[in-house]
Protein backbone atom coordinates (compact mmCIF):
# COMPACT_ATOMS: atom_id res chain seq x y z
CA UNK A 1 0.00 0.00 0.00
CA UNK A 2 1.86 3.56 -1.16
CA UNK A 3 2.61 5.54 2.16
CA UNK A 4 0.47 8.46 2.97
CA UNK A 5 1.51 11.73 3.14
CA UNK A 6 -1.29 13.88 4.40
CA UNK A 7 -2.60 13.08 7.24
CA UNK A 8 -6.50 13.83 8.05
CA UNK A 9 -5.08 16.41 10.44
CA UNK A 10 -3.67 17.89 8.13
CA UNK A 11 -6.34 18.41 5.61
CA UNK A 12 -8.41 19.92 8.05
CA UNK A 13 -5.94 22.20 8.28
CA UNK A 14 -5.66 22.98 4.74
CA UNK A 15 -9.47 22.77 4.34
CA UNK A 16 -10.30 26.46 4.79
CA UNK A 17 -8.03 28.03 2.53
CA UNK A 18 -10.06 25.18 -0.32
CA UNK A 19 -13.44 26.73 0.33
CA UNK A 20 -14.55 27.15 -3.29
CA UNK A 21 -14.25 23.13 -3.59
CA UNK A 22 -17.39 21.03 -2.97
CA UNK A 23 -16.45 18.14 -0.91
CA UNK A 24 -16.32 15.77 -3.71
CA UNK A 25 -14.07 18.55 -5.97
CA UNK A 26 -11.95 18.41 -2.49
CA UNK A 27 -11.40 14.85 -2.21
CA UNK A 28 -10.29 14.96 -5.51
CA UNK A 29 -8.11 17.44 -4.87
CA UNK A 30 -5.64 15.95 -1.45
CA UNK A 31 -5.59 12.53 -3.85
CA UNK A 32 -3.78 14.67 -6.56
CA UNK A 33 -2.15 16.72 -3.76
CA UNK A 34 -1.07 13.49 -2.52
CA UNK A 35 0.76 12.06 -5.53
CA UNK A 36 2.24 15.43 -6.14
CA UNK A 37 4.04 15.15 -2.80
CA UNK A 38 5.44 11.46 -3.22
CA UNK A 39 6.54 12.45 -6.80
CA UNK A 40 8.50 15.52 -5.04
CA UNK A 41 9.85 13.30 -2.25
CA UNK A 42 10.99 10.05 -4.57
CA UNK A 43 11.94 11.98 -7.86
CA UNK A 44 13.17 15.07 -6.17
CA UNK A 45 14.75 14.07 -2.50
CA UNK A 46 11.84 16.77 -1.11
CA UNK A 47 11.31 16.35 2.81
CA UNK A 48 7.52 15.57 2.82
CA UNK A 49 6.96 17.69 6.07
CA UNK A 50 8.64 20.42 4.48
CA UNK A 51 6.58 20.19 1.26
CA UNK A 52 3.70 20.00 3.45
CA UNK A 53 4.43 23.02 5.58
CA UNK A 54 4.95 25.20 2.38
CA UNK A 55 1.85 24.27 0.58
CA UNK A 56 0.28 25.26 3.49
CA UNK A 57 1.90 28.22 3.83
CA UNK A 58 0.24 29.81 0.22
CA UNK A 59 -2.61 29.72 2.08
CA UNK A 60 -1.42 31.22 5.08
CA UNK A 61 0.52 33.71 3.64
CA UNK A 62 -2.67 34.87 1.48
CA UNK A 63 -5.25 34.57 3.89
CA UNK A 64 -2.89 36.91 6.46
CA UNK A 65 -2.87 39.34 4.37
CA UNK A 66 -5.78 40.27 3.29
CA UNK A 67 -8.64 42.59 4.56
CA UNK A 68 -7.20 44.93 7.45
CA UNK A 69 -3.74 43.37 7.08
CA UNK A 70 -3.56 44.06 3.35
CA UNK A 71 -0.97 47.01 2.27
CA UNK A 72 0.43 48.26 -0.97
CA UNK A 73 3.95 50.05 -2.06
CA UNK A 74 2.67 52.28 -5.26
CA UNK A 75 4.30 54.97 -7.20
CA UNK A 76 1.91 57.43 -8.64
CA UNK A 77 3.35 58.75 -12.20
CA UNK A 78 1.78 61.78 -13.89
CA UNK A 79 2.12 60.98 -17.54
CA UNK A 80 0.33 64.03 -18.87
CA UNK A 81 -2.42 66.59 -17.38
CA UNK A 82 -4.72 63.84 -17.67
CA UNK A 83 -2.81 60.77 -17.78
CA UNK A 84 -1.69 58.96 -14.80
CA UNK A 85 0.28 55.24 -14.13
CA UNK A 86 -0.44 53.97 -10.77
CA UNK A 87 1.94 51.04 -10.02
CA UNK A 88 0.17 48.65 -7.23
CA UNK A 89 2.41 46.14 -5.58
CA UNK A 90 0.03 43.99 -3.27
CA UNK A 91 1.74 41.83 -0.27
CA UNK A 92 1.69 38.79 -2.86
CA UNK A 93 1.46 38.28 -7.00
CA UNK A 94 2.09 40.63 -9.42
CA UNK A 95 1.27 44.19 -9.83
CA UNK A 96 -1.42 46.18 -10.83
CA UNK A 97 -0.90 48.85 -13.43
CA UNK A 98 -3.55 51.17 -13.46
CA UNK A 99 -4.01 53.94 -15.97
CA UNK A 100 -6.70 56.74 -15.39
CA UNK A 101 -7.68 58.77 -18.43
CA UNK A 102 -10.53 61.14 -19.04
CA UNK A 103 -12.43 58.06 -20.89
CA UNK A 104 -11.96 55.62 -18.01
CA UNK A 105 -9.26 53.45 -16.70
CA UNK A 106 -7.21 50.79 -18.29
CA UNK A 107 -5.22 47.82 -16.51
CA UNK A 108 -2.29 46.20 -16.95
CA UNK A 109 -2.89 42.54 -15.04
CA UNK A 110 -5.23 42.64 -12.38
CA UNK A 111 -4.42 40.36 -9.22
CA UNK A 112 -5.50 37.61 -7.29
CA UNK A 113 -9.38 37.08 -7.10
CA UNK A 114 -9.38 36.81 -2.88
CA UNK A 115 -8.25 40.62 -3.08
CA UNK A 116 -10.81 41.94 -4.90
CA UNK A 117 -12.59 43.57 -2.04
CA UNK A 118 -9.04 44.74 -0.50
CA UNK A 119 -8.49 46.62 -4.21
CA UNK A 120 -11.43 48.21 -3.63
CA UNK A 121 -11.27 49.73 -0.59
CA UNK A 122 -7.55 50.75 -1.39
CA UNK A 123 -8.50 52.27 -4.77
CA UNK A 124 -11.16 54.15 -2.74
CA UNK A 125 -8.73 55.27 0.21
CA UNK A 126 -6.13 56.49 -2.67
CA UNK A 127 -8.70 58.61 -4.02
CA UNK A 128 -9.25 56.29 -7.08
CA UNK A 129 -13.15 55.68 -7.16
CA UNK A 130 -13.20 51.75 -8.07
CA UNK A 131 -13.10 49.32 -10.60
CA UNK A 132 -16.74 50.24 -12.26
CA UNK A 133 -14.98 52.52 -14.84
CA UNK A 134 -12.30 50.11 -16.16
CA UNK A 135 -12.59 50.02 -20.06
CA UNK A 136 -9.59 47.72 -20.86
CA UNK A 137 -7.93 44.62 -18.98
CA UNK A 138 -4.47 44.27 -20.55
CA UNK A 139 -3.40 40.69 -19.68
CA UNK A 140 0.18 39.66 -20.03
CA UNK A 141 -0.04 35.88 -19.07
CA UNK A 142 -2.25 33.41 -17.33
CA UNK A 143 -0.72 33.19 -13.79
CA UNK A 144 -3.17 33.67 -11.00
CA UNK A 145 -1.58 36.54 -9.49
CA UNK A 146 -1.62 38.67 -12.73
CA UNK A 147 -5.06 37.47 -13.84
CA UNK A 148 -6.92 36.09 -11.14
CA UNK A 149 -9.62 38.73 -10.56
CA UNK A 150 -10.33 38.86 -14.51
CA UNK A 151 -13.89 37.70 -13.90
CA UNK A 152 -14.98 40.36 -11.70
CA UNK A 153 -13.92 42.81 -13.24
CA UNK A 154 -16.58 45.39 -16.34
CA UNK A 155 -14.10 45.11 -18.75
CA UNK A 156 -13.43 41.62 -21.17
CA UNK A 157 -10.20 40.50 -20.78
CA UNK A 158 -7.27 40.93 -23.45
CA UNK A 159 -4.86 38.05 -23.41
CA UNK A 160 -3.07 35.72 -25.96
CA UNK A 161 -5.34 32.81 -27.53
CA UNK A 162 -2.39 30.28 -26.38
CA UNK A 163 -3.29 31.85 -22.76
CA UNK A 164 -7.24 31.33 -23.29
CA UNK A 165 -6.12 27.57 -24.16
CA UNK A 166 -3.76 27.62 -21.02
CA UNK A 167 -6.71 28.59 -18.48
CA UNK A 168 -9.27 26.04 -20.49
CA UNK A 169 -6.24 23.15 -19.80
CA UNK A 170 -6.42 23.41 -16.44
CA UNK A 171 -2.31 23.79 -15.73
CA UNK A 172 0.40 26.34 -16.43
CA UNK A 173 2.56 23.41 -17.71
CA UNK A 174 0.39 23.56 -20.30
CA UNK A 175 3.22 23.63 -23.55
CA UNK A 176 6.24 23.49 -20.82
CA UNK A 177 8.82 20.98 -21.97
CA UNK A 178 9.87 19.98 -18.12
CA UNK A 179 8.56 16.27 -16.81
CA UNK A 180 7.15 17.74 -14.40
CA UNK A 181 3.55 17.96 -15.92
CA UNK A 182 1.71 16.39 -12.93
CA UNK A 183 3.63 18.71 -10.23
CA UNK A 184 2.10 21.81 -12.78
CA UNK A 185 -1.02 20.73 -12.64
CA UNK A 186 -1.18 19.98 -8.99
CA UNK A 187 0.32 23.42 -8.27
CA UNK A 188 -1.71 25.26 -10.81
CA UNK A 189 -5.41 23.72 -8.95
CA UNK A 190 -3.90 24.83 -5.35
CA UNK A 191 -2.80 28.42 -6.47
CA UNK A 192 -5.88 29.10 -8.54
CA UNK A 193 -8.36 27.50 -5.70
CA UNK A 194 -6.19 29.31 -2.60
CA UNK A 195 -6.27 32.76 -4.45
CA UNK A 196 -9.93 32.52 -5.81
CA UNK A 197 -9.43 32.75 -9.19
CA UNK A 198 -12.05 33.78 -11.61
CA UNK A 199 -12.07 32.96 -15.18
CA UNK A 200 -13.12 35.50 -17.26
CA UNK A 201 -16.07 36.59 -18.50
CA UNK A 202 -15.47 37.49 -21.62
CA UNK A 203 -12.31 37.57 -23.97
CA UNK A 204 -10.57 39.54 -26.70
CA UNK A 205 -8.05 37.53 -28.23
CA UNK A 206 -5.01 39.11 -29.57
CA UNK A 207 -4.30 39.24 -33.14
CA UNK A 208 -1.07 36.89 -33.83
CA UNK A 209 -0.22 37.73 -37.63
CA UNK A 210 3.40 39.43 -36.91
CA UNK A 211 3.68 43.57 -38.02
CA UNK A 212 6.80 44.12 -37.66
CA UNK A 213 9.37 43.31 -34.91
CA UNK A 214 11.36 45.12 -32.17
CA UNK A 215 14.30 43.61 -31.98
CA UNK A 216 13.95 39.78 -31.90
CA UNK A 217 10.02 40.14 -30.65
CA UNK A 218 7.03 40.45 -32.91
CA UNK A 219 4.76 43.00 -32.58
CA UNK A 220 1.06 40.96 -33.40
CA UNK A 221 -1.19 43.56 -32.41
CA UNK A 222 -2.07 47.20 -31.15
CA UNK A 223 -4.45 49.05 -28.59
CA UNK A 224 -5.47 52.71 -28.48
CA UNK A 225 -7.68 54.26 -25.99
CA UNK A 226 -8.21 57.45 -24.16
CA UNK A 227 -4.66 58.90 -25.25
CA UNK A 228 -2.33 55.75 -24.84
CA UNK A 229 -1.46 53.33 -27.58
CA UNK A 230 0.20 49.92 -26.91
CA UNK A 231 1.96 48.01 -29.08
CA UNK A 232 1.65 44.19 -28.61
CA UNK A 233 4.99 42.33 -28.51
CA UNK A 234 4.70 38.47 -28.33
CA UNK A 235 6.71 36.51 -26.21
CA UNK A 236 8.51 33.25 -26.94
CA UNK A 237 7.08 31.32 -23.94
CA UNK A 238 10.11 31.17 -21.72
CA UNK A 239 8.11 31.77 -18.66
CA UNK A 240 4.49 30.86 -19.34
CA UNK A 241 3.17 30.10 -23.19
CA UNK A 242 1.32 32.82 -24.23
CA UNK A 243 2.97 35.62 -22.83
CA UNK A 244 2.95 39.08 -23.92
CA UNK A 245 4.62 42.48 -23.36
CA UNK A 246 2.84 45.83 -23.99
CA UNK A 247 4.76 48.63 -25.26
CA UNK A 248 3.41 52.15 -25.04
CA UNK A 249 5.84 54.40 -27.00
CA UNK A 250 4.47 58.09 -26.83
CA UNK A 251 5.40 57.87 -22.87
CA UNK A 252 8.18 55.51 -22.99
CA UNK A 253 6.32 52.18 -21.36
CA UNK A 254 7.39 48.65 -21.47
CA UNK A 255 5.46 46.51 -19.40
CA UNK A 256 8.10 43.26 -18.57
CA UNK A 257 5.41 40.71 -17.35
CA UNK A 258 7.93 38.28 -15.26
CA UNK A 259 10.67 38.26 -18.13
CA UNK A 260 12.27 41.05 -16.42
CA UNK A 261 11.89 42.30 -12.21
CA UNK A 262 13.97 44.78 -10.35
CA UNK A 263 14.69 42.13 -7.34
CA UNK A 264 16.06 44.96 -5.29
CA UNK A 265 12.52 46.94 -5.45
CA UNK A 266 10.99 43.75 -3.91
CA UNK A 267 10.34 43.36 -0.30
CA UNK A 268 11.90 39.77 0.91
CA UNK A 269 8.22 38.61 2.21
CA UNK A 270 7.06 38.96 -1.27
CA UNK A 271 10.19 37.30 -2.42
CA UNK A 272 10.16 34.43 0.27
CA UNK A 273 6.32 33.93 -1.65
CA UNK A 274 7.96 34.06 -4.67
CA UNK A 275 9.87 31.56 -4.59
CA UNK A 276 7.59 28.88 -3.74
CA UNK A 277 7.20 27.66 -7.43
CA UNK A 278 10.76 26.74 -7.61
CA UNK A 279 10.37 24.48 -4.93
CA UNK A 280 7.06 22.56 -5.49
CA UNK A 281 7.48 22.97 -9.47
CA UNK A 282 11.26 22.72 -9.77
CA UNK A 283 11.10 26.90 -11.43
CA UNK A 284 8.49 28.97 -12.01
CA UNK A 285 9.30 29.05 -15.75
CA UNK A 286 8.20 26.58 -18.07
CA UNK A 287 11.24 26.63 -20.23
CA UNK A 288 13.99 27.96 -18.28
CA UNK A 289 16.87 28.08 -20.66
CA UNK A 290 14.22 29.70 -23.06
CA UNK A 291 13.64 32.10 -20.73
CA UNK A 292 17.10 33.46 -19.72
CA UNK A 293 17.33 33.62 -23.61
CA UNK A 294 14.37 35.73 -23.86
CA UNK A 295 15.43 37.91 -20.43
CA UNK A 296 18.33 38.90 -22.44
CA UNK A 297 16.89 39.47 -25.82
CA UNK A 298 14.13 41.90 -24.14
CA UNK A 299 16.76 43.69 -22.22
CA UNK A 300 19.08 44.29 -25.28
CA UNK A 301 15.60 45.59 -26.68
CA UNK A 302 14.43 47.84 -23.75
CA UNK A 303 18.03 49.65 -23.88
CA UNK A 304 17.34 50.33 -27.17
CA UNK A 305 14.49 51.94 -26.78
CA UNK A 306 15.75 53.83 -23.77
CA UNK A 307 19.00 55.04 -26.00
CA UNK A 308 16.19 56.45 -29.02
CA UNK A 309 14.16 58.03 -26.19
CA UNK A 310 16.89 59.80 -24.49
CA UNK A 311 17.25 61.55 -27.62
CA UNK A 312 14.33 62.67 -27.30
CA UNK A 313 14.96 63.77 -23.71
CA UNK A 314 12.58 61.04 -22.39
CA UNK A 315 13.42 57.73 -20.59
CA UNK A 316 12.10 54.35 -20.62
CA UNK A 317 10.44 52.68 -17.58
CA UNK A 318 10.17 48.84 -17.10
CA UNK A 319 6.81 47.91 -15.83
CA UNK A 320 7.65 45.31 -14.44
CA UNK A 321 5.13 42.02 -13.25
CA UNK A 322 6.65 42.67 -9.83
CA UNK A 323 8.46 45.45 -7.96
CA UNK A 324 8.69 48.53 -8.83
CA UNK A 325 8.35 50.70 -12.06
CA UNK A 326 12.21 51.23 -13.07
CA UNK A 327 14.39 52.96 -15.28
CA UNK A 328 18.22 52.07 -16.85
CA UNK A 329 21.21 53.55 -14.22
CA UNK A 330 24.13 54.35 -15.54
CA UNK A 331 25.77 51.39 -15.77
CA UNK A 332 22.81 49.86 -17.22
CA UNK A 333 21.27 48.19 -14.30
CA UNK A 334 17.39 48.61 -12.95
CA UNK A 335 17.17 51.16 -10.79
CA UNK A 336 13.78 53.13 -9.36
CA UNK A 337 13.18 56.66 -10.29
CA UNK A 338 9.87 57.57 -9.07
CA UNK A 339 8.94 57.70 -5.42
CA UNK A 340 7.51 54.16 -3.50
CA UNK A 341 5.09 55.23 -1.08
CA UNK A 342 3.33 52.88 1.71
CA UNK A 343 -0.64 52.29 1.86
CA UNK A 344 -1.55 49.74 4.61
CA UNK A 345 -4.99 49.38 6.83
CA UNK A 346 -2.59 49.09 9.77
CA UNK A 347 -0.90 51.61 11.24
CA UNK A 348 2.99 50.51 11.69
CA UNK A 349 3.48 49.65 15.26
CA UNK A 350 0.17 46.27 14.90
CA UNK A 351 1.58 45.76 11.67
CA UNK A 352 4.70 45.07 13.20
CA UNK A 353 3.15 43.05 16.45
CA UNK A 354 1.12 40.94 13.76
CA UNK A 355 4.71 40.11 11.84
CA UNK A 356 6.13 39.01 15.02
CA UNK A 357 3.30 36.86 15.92
CA UNK A 358 3.09 35.44 12.36
CA UNK A 359 6.36 34.65 12.25
CA UNK A 360 5.93 32.81 15.38
CA UNK A 361 3.11 30.54 14.35
CA UNK A 362 4.69 29.78 11.12
CA UNK A 363 7.81 28.40 13.48
CA UNK A 364 5.51 26.38 15.55
CA UNK A 365 3.20 24.84 12.56
CA UNK A 366 6.63 24.12 10.65
CA UNK A 367 7.42 21.45 13.37
CA UNK A 368 3.85 20.03 13.55
CA UNK A 369 3.07 19.87 9.74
Amino acid sequence: MPKSYLSRRYKRKLSPYLKTLSDAERDVYFSETESAVAELVSRLGKDPKEVRWIILSIGRYLYGNTGKDFYLDYQKIPLSSEITLWVLQPPAGGCIHLFETPAGKVLVDCGYGMNYADWCTALADLGLGSFADVAHLLCTHGDADHMGMAGLLPAPAYLHPTTRALLESGSRGFSAVNEYQNLNRTYTKTINTISGFVMPKEYILADTVPKRKRGVFSVIDEISFGGLTFEVWESRGGHLAGQLFYYEPQFGLLFTSDAILNFASISMPRRVYGSIPDYLITSANINSALASEERAELFAAAKALDAELKAEGKRLRLCCGHGAASVFDDAGNLAVFDSVYHYARRNAVSSAVKRNLTKISWMIEKKLC
